[in-house]
């Protein structure tokens, strides 16, 4: 029987509610109200001395050669795809070492690790922090996910005693290869950090890593490998059908360490690769230098008497012929020898004998064998009297051609598996070219080029005789054009999709597809989608284009064409295909659960609709209080169906859940929170969906087959999803809603983001049926590049450039949208964003851009350019891009989420840590701050409040572990909003939000096979788990119950104290960092200027990691602020000295509870002093010094713009508010800090601080009403 941790009962959290009633006026009131005082008083303290805790933190099958000569896959190096990091970032890399050894003698065995596991935070915090095993990720279902994104892992946090574990780990009997599998060594690895690196694979794999997971996340972790004589090894399940494999190494933050690789299978029984120290990769395993192996296989099995007579540069070349050196060694390959060369060595000679016979007939074979690539060849291969030299046990020739193309009229470009050693009339010897008649075209000339194994054939390759076959040795193929050419002849500016106009009586409809054969458009019935009306035969125009129009006369029997469906019916010789338009503005409701049916239920239909007719008529672009750039922007992140789907909320709803119109509803939060723009996640149609269930509540704990979806799977561009629609059959509501949320949203002073996915699709056919070979981005022969299921959208090509920049300026234009975030933008090349860019803010002067810049950029293969990634930053002022750095760095990331961090009590380069402060990251150069968007919480991977819990080690069920995650949460989104740059909240990170499965069921853990998708297992620090201890990352396939805003926890005070305090902390901050441009100057000359570290390493006990921060920053009238930060878990004092002895004098404006533009006089956990500042444990502070402010002066009472807290009750019963206005002098105010200040030394404490004068004072009031009393009666 299955064993299973219970967690003890515990004892209910107990609040204390105090409220004074409105009595009459008399001795009883007196006498109750000095009591309460007295015994609230007694009670907080009481509540905070039980409260106390500090934050623990635990520190080869072998293979039966073959004479059949099978589709050749040699292994190649390619060029990174991904720039490499700085020399310090990929030390850094180096630091954290997680091993696969783990003891789980004292855990369930339902939820032991799989060997299959993917990279995965767990496996290197399990390790790391000596947790069960059961807190690792079982989730086991592969679908493609946003993204990070990408999403990168703080790898500074190792600690020896992992380092010494992995030192003493011992080369183990190598395992059985199961069949399909192929085997990975490696000599040598980029770190010694195992868990801080991934194995990221595609092409010919079972199950591709981008289907696992987004960069670099979906990479199987190395701390799986195992270790055998050679080095470490990893097996991969291949697909069926195969012919080659690619990979390459990446490390958590998302860096390609070794560029791409791709093993070229060359037999079917090939199941084994090796990787020297320098990642050069083999077929066979590489012998030490200055030694040579000749494998000699003989199918008849005989040896006897076989030798090898060798000379040249060997160090025992033979002497008394025919006496050559016996083959008497047995290996995996044959017989074999082992030959030593001479130093430098260039080349040797020998020959096969069989000295059981004489004369000429003792040589098995008579040429002579010449060697002279010593260097790249330590092992040769041999087979019977086989004149050739192999340099793979496959007995596989090296040259061989695997793919064409027709990339010009003059020119026909071929890819090699290699052209080193090549000779051009060798090649031209087994060259040939045909023409569709079959009939040979002569070649006049050939360029080899052996860096990128690609062959330029020149010749007369005209149109009219395409397509051409090219033939060299064995290998065939008929070409198409390519990207290039079809560019040349067929590129096209004049306008696409179908247009409406007159009323509905017209359509004009314009289609792309230079090769099709004919093109037809299938109308739908508006009322019945699936009821074909009639075909209209388009007519071949202009550039590829096809044409019709459609009128009241066309034999469709229809007069208003609006709601009607359409199809385009491509044919291409014998084949037919229906596709949807990809300038579609709108479509029918979506079911992909339908796609099995038949042809025409695979993708969409697209809607006959006239955009310009819906909507408000007055919409127009934001007009944003304050906002002049993108420094100045506050970004809020939410999904549409997320934000009202909370039941609690059903009967304030007009309208259905989940919509567009239901989104309004609840809008003016977000316009008290004081956000500058709401960024929603993919609100165009994307696939994977059920449109017509959008109604139904998903109030079950599921995390995966649910009917709901985060968008980052498109299926159109320009259409939006009906899921988000009242009514997702009628084509033009959808549209008409989402026009109406841009118009309430700019009413409030807010702008709208639209987050876009255009590097890829749900499904590759949705491009490559409307012309084969051309949108997406090519492999050298012309197959498309795939990512997360779907194509790669080849933003370098023409026309699928036009589809990017035509969707930016049709949805800026049509919705009135003021921005874009596009997901995985270093997907793309910079050029295509920069022109989204540029024409987009033409239409929107306040344009907003930014982007995943992760370094994925695959592109066209051998055709580099500049990505739209982080390492474009430093030449660019247009583009943000997220910042993993200031996220690792602060609270950790995928896939060592729950490492420690900065907030969380792991100590970090203090220095570093203030370079993301003032939007410097270590990690990629940024030469303007707004070309950093400072976060760390987004929709993947866990919720700041969830992955605070997992690092501190403590169940949030419990009321003092619960004040503590939420006072680290407030020090993590203080530090993001008092951050230079762009900053980036995900919705309900200013509450604290939680993904928690808290299904009855899952209360305790459960059997592997039941584990929740995507969950990770949580534990206390003793390694018992939390009740409901399973909390779901990347949650695009959960249900409502995982996925809804809790709009209970961030409003009602009563309820939940410490979530609206969180809440109303980061409401404060808002309004301080709009208040003044000390936090959002424009210029990196600026913030260099303006922004200084207080806390320097090596002085007042600071040290060069650590768990403080404190900088200053200037406004631009003169104002100053000074930040500090303790995320330590004991009191600690910041020293002015002379540099910053002005801030003395200054007003505090945040404290541990409270945080806004008006001084509080009591601040809760700070002690301001004439030499310093002392901060309470997981308490941070604004100072701030306004230019024309004297310190001793009286202080303004409460300004327009302080954020008073919604008084949430504190956890001791005391209710906690703040100051809002301050009546005393600078000294007074500061003794009133420092006895305030001693009261709040340990962790945690989180209501306000009561002193013992507070005591003696209530004790004075109860006296004093006793003798009222007296005289009374």
């Amino acid at each position: 029987m299955k064993k299973v941790y219970r967690l003890q009962s515990r004892t209910a959290e107990k609040r204390q509610h105090f409220g004074i009633r409105r009595l009459k006026v008399g001795v009883a009131s007196i006498a109750i109200s000095a009591s309460v005082f007295l015994v609230g008083n007694v009670l907080a303290q009481a509540e905070e001395a039980n409260s106390v805790e500090n934050t623990s933190i635990e520190t080869v099958q072998p293979t039966s050669p073959t004479s059949e000569q099978s589709d050749k896959v040699e292994v190649t190096n390619h060029q990174a795809v991904v720039s490499e990091k700085s020399e310090n970032q990929e030390q850094a890399s180096s630091s954290l070492l997680v091993t696969p050894s783990v003891d789980n003698s004292s855990r369930t065995a339902s939820t032991e690790e799989s060997s299959t596991e993917k990279l995965d935070l767990t496996q290197a915090h399990s390790v790391r922090e000596n947790t069960p095993a059961s807190t690792t990720d079982s989730s086991t279902k592969v679908q493609s996910t946003e993204k990070e994104t990408a999403q990168a892992a703080e790898e500074k946090t190792a600690t020896k005693p992992v380092e010494k574990v992995a030192s003493d780990a011992t080369p183990a009997k190598e395992d059985k290869i199961e069949e399909g599998s192929i085997r990975l060594h490696f000599k040598t690895l980029p770190s010694e950090n195992l868990a801080s690196l991934g194995l990221w694979t595609w092409d010919d794999v079972e199950t591709p890593s981008s289907q696992k997971g987004s960069w670099p996340t979906g990479a199987t972790s190395f701390s799986m490998a195992k270790k055998d004589d050679y080095g470490y090894y990893l097996d991969v399940k291949m697909a069926q059908k195969r012919s080659k494999i690619s990979l390459l190494i990446n490390n958590t933050a998302g860096t390609n360490l070794t560029g791409d690789k791709t093993i070229e299978l060359l037999s079917p029984n090939m199941n084994e690769v090796w990787f020297d120290k320098d990642c050069n990769l083999y077929t066979y395993e590489p012998l030490k230098e200055g030694m040579v192996r000749i494998n000699y296989y003989r199918t008849d099995g005989n040896y006897d008497k076989k030798s090898l007579w060798l000379w040249g540069d060997v160090e025992n070349p033979s002497k008394n012929w025919p006496d050559g050196v016996d083959f008497e060694k047995t290996g995996k390959y044959g017989r074999y020898v082992d030959v030593p060369l001479k130093d430098a060595a260039k080349a040797i000679g020998f020959l096969l004998l069989d000295e059981s016979k004489s004369g000429d007939d003792v040589k098995i074979q008579p040429q002579d064998y010449n060697l002279t690539n010593l260097k790249k060849n330590s092992q040769i291969f041999l087979r019977d009297a086989d004149p050739n030299i192999y340099t793979n046990p496959y007995f596989v020739n090296d040259i061989r051609m695997t793919g064409a193309q027709h990339v010009s009229l003059t020119e026909i470009e071929a890819t090699f598996s290699t052209l080193e050693n090549a000779k051009k009339e060798d090649i031209l010897k087994n060259l040939k070219i045909t023409d569709k008649d079959s009939k040979e075209v002569v070649v006049k000339d050939i360029v080899l080029d052996p860096k990128t194994k690609k062959a330029k054939i020149i010749g007369d390759f005209g149109q009219l005789q395409a397509p051409y076959t090219v033939k060299y040795g064995n290998d065939q193929f008929k070409i198409s054009m390519n990207w290039q050419l079809k560019d040349s002849l067929y590129k096209y500016d004049g306008e696409l999709g179908a247009r409406v106009s007159q009323k509905g009586t017209k359509v004009d409809v314009t289609f792309w597809s230079p090769s099709a054969y004919q093109v037809d458009l299938v109308v739908y019935d508006k009322n019945d989608q699936n009821k074909v009306v009639g075909k209209v035969a388009m007519t071949k125009g202009e550039a590829g284009t096809w044409r019709t129009s459609l009128t009241s006369q066309t034999n469709l029997g229809i007069k208003d064409y609006h709601g009607y469906f359409y199809h385009y019916e491509i044919t291409r010789g014998d084949k037919k295909v229906l596709a949807l338009d990809p300038y579609a503005k709108s479509l029918a409701a979506w079911n992909s659960e339908d796609a099995e049916k038949g042809e025409s239920y695979k993708i969409a239909k697209a809607a006959f609709v006239d955009p310009s007719e819906l909507g408000p008529k007055n919409l127009t672009y934001a007009n944003i209080p304050g906002f002049k750039s993108r420094e100045d922007a506050v970004i809020y992140e939410t999904h549409v169906r997320d934000f009202t789907s909370d039941a609690a909320i059903s009967k304030d709803l007009k309208y259905q859940f989940g919509t567009f119109s239901a989104f309004v509803e609840k809008l003016d939060y977000l316009k008290e929170l004081g956000v500058t723009h709401i960024q929603l996640l993919p609100v165009l149609s994307y696939y994977f969906v059920n449109e017509l269930k959008n109604a139904e509540r998903l109030d079950k704990y599921v995390s995966s087959n649910s009917n709901y979806n985060w968008g980052y799977d498109p299926q159109n561009y320009f259409s939006l999803t009906g899921m988000y629609s009242t009514n997702p059959t009628d084509p033009a509501k959808r549209i008409e809603e989402f026009k109406n949320l841009v118009h309430e949203i700019h009413k409030r002073g807010m702008g709208v983001i639209m987050d876009v996915v255009y590097n890829h699709t749900a499904k590759t056919s949705i491009f490559e049926d409307l012309e084969p070979n051309y949108y997406h981005f090519m492999d050298a022969d012309g197959t498309p590049r795939t990512s997360f299921g779907g194509g790669r959208l080849g933003t370098t090509h023409y026309m699928s450039r036009r589809v990017l920049v035509d969707s930016i300026k049709y949805l800026t234009s049509e919705y009135k949208v003021d921005g874009f975030r596009f997901d995985m933008m270093g997907d793309h090349d910079a050029e295509s964003i920069q022109k989204a860019y540029e024409e987009a803010k033409k239409l929107n002067p306040n344009l907003v851009m930014l982007g995943e810049g992760w370094k994925t950029y695959a592109g066209d293969e051998n055709k580099p350019v500049q990505p739209a990634d982080q390492s474009w930053m430093k030449s660019t002022d247009t583009v943000g891009v997220f910042s993993d750095d200031i996220r690792n760095t602060l609270k950790s990331g995928y896939p060592n989420e729950g490492a420690p961090a900065f907030i969380t009590g792991g100590k970090r380069n203090v220095e570093d840590v203030f370079k993301n402060i003032k939007a410097q990251p270590t990690n990629f150069e940024a030469d303007d701050p707004g070309d950093v968007i400072q976060y760390i919480a987004a929709h993947d991977n866990l919720t700041l409040f969830d992955v605070i819990a997992q690092s501190i080690k403590k169940d949030p069920a419990i009321a003092a572990n619960n004040q503590e995650i939420h006072r680290r949460l407030r020090l993590g989104n203080l530090m993001v909003l008092t951050s230079q740059g762009t900053p980036f909240l995900h919705s309900g990170q200013e509450y604290g939000r939680t993904k928690q499965f808290r299904d009855p069921a899952y209360k305790y853990p459960v059997s592997e096979d039941k584990v929740p998708n995507k969950s990770h297992l949580l534990t206390n620090a003793d390694g018992t788990p939390f009740e409901y201890p399973y909390f779901i990352h990347d949650s695009y396939d959960s249900s409502d119950a995982v996925n809804h805003f809790d709009w209970t926890k961030a409003t009602n005070g009563d309820k939940f104290p410490e979530n609206t305090k969180s809440r109303d902390y980061v409401k404060g901050l808002i309004a301080l960092r709009k208040s003044t441009d000390a936090f959002t100057r424009k210029t990196k000359a600026e913030v260099d200027q303006n922004v200084t570290l207080i806390t320097q390493p090596g002085k007042d006990g600071v040290e060069k990691e650590d768990t403080v921060l404190g900088y200053q920053v200037v406004a631009s009238n003169g104002d100053i602020y000074a930040v500090f930060v303790n995320a330590d878990n004991k009191e600690r004092k910041f020293n002015f000295g002379e540099a910053y002895k002005h801030l003395a004098n200054a007003q505090v404006v945040a404290d541990g509870n409270t945080a806004g533009v008006t001084a509080i006089s009591n601040p809760a956990g700070v002690t301001l002093g004439a030499d310093g500042v002392t901060l309470a444990p997981l308490t941070a502070t604004i100072l701030r010094i306004q230019k024309n402010s004297k310190p001793n002066q009286e202080k303004p009472k409460e300004e327009q713009n302080q954020t008073k807290p919604s008084t949430p009750k504190g956890e001791s019963g005391q209710t906690t508010t703040s100051s809002t206005q301050s009546n005393t002098s600078a000294s007074q105010t500061q003794q009133q800090q420092a006895g305030a200040g001693k009261a709040d030394k340990t962790l945690p404490s989180t209501g306000t601080t009561i002193s013992i004068a507070g005591v003696l004072a209530g004790i004075g009031l109860l006296l004093s009403s006793v003798v009222v009393l007296k005289k009374k009666k």
